[in-house]
C-alpha cells in the first residue's frame, strides 16, 4: 500500500475509533462489565484464537440469529459463516493467531471492546507475500447482549496497519 493512503486509512480508522469512545464516554450509563460478561468476552474472543474451535465457541457465546457485521454494517456474517472463515482459512494462514481484549465499557444492553489481534502469515495475507513478519492490529466491537449472549455485533479492525506492518522494509 503507498504510504499516504495508508496514512490516510489509518487516520480515517482512528477517527472512527475515537467517535465511538467519545459515543460511549457520553452515555448516561456506562459501567465496568460484570464478572459473568468479562467471561463471555474472554471466551467468545478465544473463538478468534487459532486452534480453537470457533463454531462450537460461538454455539456459547453468540445467539443463534447472530450477526457480525463491518462498521458500516452492509457485510454482515452469521456465526457458521464466521467459524468457517476462521477454521478454514485466517487460522490456517496465521497459526499464530490470537485476540486479546484490552478495555471494555457496558452502556445498557451494549458493551464496546477495543481488542488486538497479533499474527504472523505462513503465506499472502492480503497481498502481501509472507516474510515471516508479524502483525499487531487494534479492533473496536460493539456487541449488544440479550439474555447471556452476545446478539449482534459491528467491528472495525486497522488492517491498513497490518499491511504496514507486514510490508515494511
Amino acid at each position: 500500500m503507498k504510504p499516504l493512503l495508508a496514512q490516510i486509512c489509518r487516520a480515517t480508522v482512528a477517527a472512527g475509533i475515537m467517535s465511538v469512545w467519545a459515543l460511549a464516554a457520553q452515555a448516561q450509563s456506562t459501567q465496568a462489565p460484570s464478572a459473568e460478561l468479562r467471561a463471555l468476552l474472554a471466551k467468545h474472543y478465544g473463538g478468534y484464537a487459532a486452534g480453537s474451535d470457533p463454531a462450537a465457541i460461538f454455539a456459547q457465546t453468540t445467539k443463534p440469529d447472530w450477526a457480525n457485521c463491518g462498521a458500516n454494517g452492509a457485510a454482515c456474517q452469521t456465526r457458521d459463516e464466521l467459524a468457517g472463515a476462521l477454521s478454514n482459512g485466517l487460522h490456517k494462514l496465521v497459526p499464530d493467531m490470537k485476540w486479546q481484549i484490552l478495555d471494555e465499557m457496558v452502556s445498557g444492553d451494549q458493551v464496546i471492546v477495543r481488542g488486538q489481534g497479533t499474527g504472523t502469515p505462513v503465506g499472502a495475507f492480503l497481498g502481501v507475500p509472507a516474510s515471516g513478519k508479524s502483525f499487531q492490529v487494534m479492533s473496536i466491537d460493539i456487541h449488544t447482549i440479550k439474555d447471556g449472549r452476545i446478539a449482534h455485533t459491528y467491528h472495525l479492525e486497522d488492517w491498513a496497519a497490518a499491511l504496514s506492518q507486514l510490508s515494511a522494509k
